[in-house]
């Protein structure tokens, strides 16, 4: 009897070291070495970390921004938060809206400094999913086709300002709508746990200029966090170019790749790293794309309106409502944008030192999703903005683009990212998304509603590390879940 309830109580330990040793026999971990923990995992923005943990936004300065610099970063937080306007009004510094347009304001689609709602599922009118268009992979080859449509540009804007003039003969519309349905897949874990995730669909309805062009593609972009975007910004792009590995020349498995993109002040071709096809080289580009596509605003970057040839009204609308020879933002204005951006602070991790925590960030590394959300850099020491030089950083990307297999793929081109490649999203800070703005959409298109259910989307080059996420135990899945949240 004493022998039995000795190994009664031995039993639980006995199960946890079977499952241990279960799973490192399933992600082979005898190549894997798991780095040890560092104190400046606790800080993952360095000095530009916020001092205390807010979970009601993302938008706060970082702890080394100087006070002269929060006046600056206030109030360009003002020109982000607040709607532009239908010009010219009396309020000239925020006027030129339009013609055509996704939203009013900055942070309609990145609330909190976070994600905008979703679309919903059925008919609407999008703000926070951006409908872009581009070139099928399947056309690649013909080179008389264009990379964008000729009806509609690069962007579907779906909204239109409302202007009255006598030398306007028809009223402008919006460019279209979206039809959104979503087909539920079913799956099991090695464990056998059920899961659930669904996949996404779109079609264009009301299409006010005629049709897409049999070429061009649809392709979802899901407005992203946009805390830490200046520490990005700030990692040397020697540092980055060092991680890439187009052929896999060393046979682990993943191919990182940087998008080659143009720098439109200088007209040089140089590394992507922002948007979710890192489609832009630079946080300024970035930012002043966002202005002209998705607001009407035009800048130094894009001083053209985004209408095409085919779109009289929107043409004549921009010429009676633009200042000739002005952009609608101008350099003082748009620097102030900038530096919000910029000195956007990164929040604090947490609990890191919890023996959950502790186990998950152990799979995380024996996973190998190492491979691809590069946990660390050290930021330029010579970049311009002080705060954001010399920076011991936690962002956890490589901000390459890798193949994501079918499930994700868009099939469309966009400069060198093919059709299933897609940017490595970092991940500091997502734990806290679901308290800042109640939503926990992810991915690319906001397909996933959970950090699991982003991990089981990824296929391709991610594959592996998505298997090895199967077969594990119910709390080795929490633990990695809960290390994630942490970060």
């Amino acid at each position: 009897m004493l022998q039995i309830a000795v190994i009664k109580k031995m039993l639980p330990n006995m199960v946890k070291l079977l499952a241990t040793v279960t799973f490192l026999i399933l992600v082979g971990c005898s190549d894997v070495q798991v780095p040890k923990f560092q104190q400046s995992e606790h800080h993952p923005g360095g000095s530009m970390t916020v001092k205390r943990l807010q979970t009601l936004s993302y938008i706060h300065p970082g702890s080394a921004v100087t006070p002269m610099q929060k006046l600056n970063f206030w109030s360009g937080f003002s020109f982000f938060r607040d709607p532009w306007v239908i010009a010219p009004s009396s309020t000239k510094s925020r006027d030129g809206l339009g013609p055509l347009f996704n939203t009013r304001t900055c942070i309609s689609c990145h609330d909190a400094g976070s994600r905008g709602p979703m679309s919903p599922e059925g008919e609407s009118i999008p703000s926070s999913l951006v409908m872009k268009f581009g070139k099928l992979s399947t056309k690649i080859a013909d080179q008389s086709l264009s990379f964008v449509d000729p009806n509609y540009g690069g962007q579907l804007q779906p909204r239109s300002i409302l202007y009255k003039h006598p030398t306007l003969q028809n009223t402008m519309q919006g460019e279209a709508s979206l039809q959104l349905t979503y087909q539920m897949i079913n799956g099991r874990y090695a464990d056998g746990n059920e899961y659930q995730l669904r996949k996404p669909s779109y079609k264009l309805t009301n299409l006010a200029y005629g049709a897409v062009a049999s070429h061009i593609g649809l392709t979802p972009r899901f407005a992203p966090n946009i805390f830490g975007a200046g520490l990005l910004n700030a990692i040397n792009s020697k540092d980055l170019l060092a991680q890439e590995d187009i052929d896999d020349s060393n046979n682990d498995g993943i191919s990182a790749k940087y998008n080659r993109v143009p720098n439109v002040k200088t007209g040089a071709i140089e590394i992507g790293r922002f948007g979710l096809k890192a489609n832009h080289p630079n946080l300024p580009q970035q930012i002043a794309a966002a202005f002209r596509n998705d607001i009407g605003i035009t800048n130094t970057f894009f001083p053209t309106e985004a209408c095409t040839t085919i779109q009289k009204s929107c043409l004549k609308t921009a010429a009676l409502t633009s200042v000739k020879g002005s952009v609608e933002i101008n350099e003082k204005l748009f620097s102030l944008v900038l530096t919000f951006n910029q000195l956007l602070g990164v929040p604090p991790a947490r609990n890191l030192n919890g023996e959950i925590q502790n186990k998950g960030r152990e799979h995380f590394y024996l996973l190998g999703c190492q491979q691809c959300h590069r946990p660390n850099y050290q930021t330029d020491k010579n970049y311009p903005v002080a705060q954001l030089a010399n920076q011991s950083i936690w962002p956890y990307t490589d901000l390459a683009l890798h193949d994501m297999g079918k499930g994700l793929a868009d099939n469309v081109i966009d400069h060198k990212a093919s059709g299933q490649e897609w940017r490595t999203s970092p991940l500091w800070g997502i734990g806290l998304q679901g308290k800042t703005t109640s939503r926990t959409e992810f991915l690319h298109d906001g397909r996933a509603r959970s950090i699991s259910e982003a991990i089981l989307w990824h296929g391709g080059e991610a594959a592996p590390a998505q298997q090895k996420f199967i077969q594990l135990s119910k709390l080795q899945r929490k633990e990695l879940i809960t290390f994630l949240q942490s970060i």
